[in-house]
């Protein structure tokens, strides 16, 4: 039965949608916008901030240098010194340096609750959880609240974090960035593990020309480290890391599940101590874009490419090398430098120096807006188109 509304009733119902006009219209304010232009961003990321948290001075260090650019002691350079300078002075974007004794006092002041809170909301929504428990998964949420405050502290918009020297070796911080980058990619905050700068200016880059869509940060594997079902398939590249976004398309979430990282088998976790990673479900068939910003040589390359279901090309997948992997096969592989990959070559492609062995893939055809973007930076591109 319906009842017919009073005069009191209607100014209320009027006020309400009023409201959730005002709160709609913030709302798409505060999200990355589809429709700012390649300029409009560029202005956009002179009010941006971007954290790394790392105790050494070096960036990008494992792309420049590979392990031995924060595991030998490599000594600071030019490249080093010139790095955040460059980066304001090209993009516009300011980048903040925390240490690991600040972001331990951020972990120190989460409460158990809200751990706990957010580390059953994982379990919940993960469509299985292997190898691991419930107390190694309360861990990395309080990495997450912990990124957050310092989000907010310094006011910036995307933040990545050196897992290879404070979780990995030595171990300064028990926590690992995966699931924290996965809770982040529902706020369509970019976040990448092991401190890569560039690839977190491309992440935050992408992000901002599109609606949002986060990339995915991995290092380049070599094709020929996985056995092939069948005919091993020509010109792919796979992207490889243990923790991905699950927002890569708009309005939608991809689903996950949570199970040991990589690196678990090190001799130096125990039982109490399993690290975390997840491994989510790519779409495929679907366009694709790989790409890189090249802070220091101020250069852009990117590739168009079509998303593959690794699981039908390769054995045991899944299990093999990172947790998350995305293969995609290069649109025109004759101009891309990503190629041919190399039977003789270990797992992973050691490309040090210049480009680097990481690279970020966004779900779409996204060459002519980053290209127009290049221009209003003045980055060379190097690209297929």
């Amino acid at each position: 039965m319906c009842s017919q509304r009073g005069p009191i009733a209607l100014v209320v119902h009027v006020l309400v949608l009023v409201l959730w006009q005002m709160l709609a219209v913030c709302g798409s304010a505060a999200e990355p916008a589809a429709a700012d232009q390649p300029r409009a961003v560029l202005e956009r990321l002179k009010q941006t901030r971007i954290i790394s948290i790392q105790d050494h001075d070096k960036f990008n260090a494992i792309d420049q240098e590979g392990m031995a650019g924060v595991w030998g002691d490599s000594p600071v350079n030019e490249y080093d010194r010139n790095y955040r300078a460059q980066l304001k002075q090209s993009l516009g974007i300011e980048l903040i340096v925390v240490r690991s004794d600040e972001l331990l006092a951020e972990m120190a002041r989460v409460t158990d609750a809200d751990a706990e809170r957010l580390a059953d909301l994982w379990i919940r929504e993960a469509t299985e959880v292997k190898h691991v428990k419930r107390s190694d998964i309360i861990r990395p949420a309080r990495l997450y609240y912990a990124f957050k405050q310092l989000l907010q502290k310094y006011n910036a918009a995307a933040i990545t974090y050196d897992s290879a020297t404070l979780t990995l070796r030595p171990q300064k911080v028990k926590a690992w960035t995966p699931l924290a980058i996965l809770e982040l990619s529902k706020e369509n905050i970019p976040c990448c593990c092991q401190s890569h700068v560039d690839c977190l200016v491309t992440q935050t880059i992408g992000s901002l020309l599109t609606d949002g869509r986060q990339g995915f940060v991995g290092d380049v594997l070599n094709d020929w480290a996985f056995a092939p079902i069948a005919e091993r398939p020509q010109n792919v590249i796979v992207i490889g890391h243990c923790g991905a976004p699950i927002t890569p398309l708009p309005n939608r979430r991809i689903p996950y599940l949570i199970r040991d990282h990589i690196h678990s088998d090190k001799e130096w976790f125990g039982a109490d101590d399993v690290p975390t990673g997840i491994t989510v479900s790519w779409p495929s068939d679907e366009p694709a874009t790989v790409v890189k910003f090249d802070v220091g040589r101020q250069r852009l390359s990117c590739f168009t490419a079509r998303v593959l279901d690794g699981d039908t090309l390769y054995e045991d997948f899944a299990n093999c090398i990172c947790r998350n992997k995305m293969v995609v096969q290069i649109d025109h592989p004759d101009k891309c430098y990503l190629l041919p990959s190399d039977p003789n070559e270990g797992d992973f492609r050691e490309w040090w120096g210049s480009w680097g062995c990481h690279q970020v893939v966004f779900y779409g055809d996204l060459t002519g807006p980053l290209r127009e973007f290049a221009a209003a930076a003045g980055f060379e591109v190097v690209t297929d188109k």
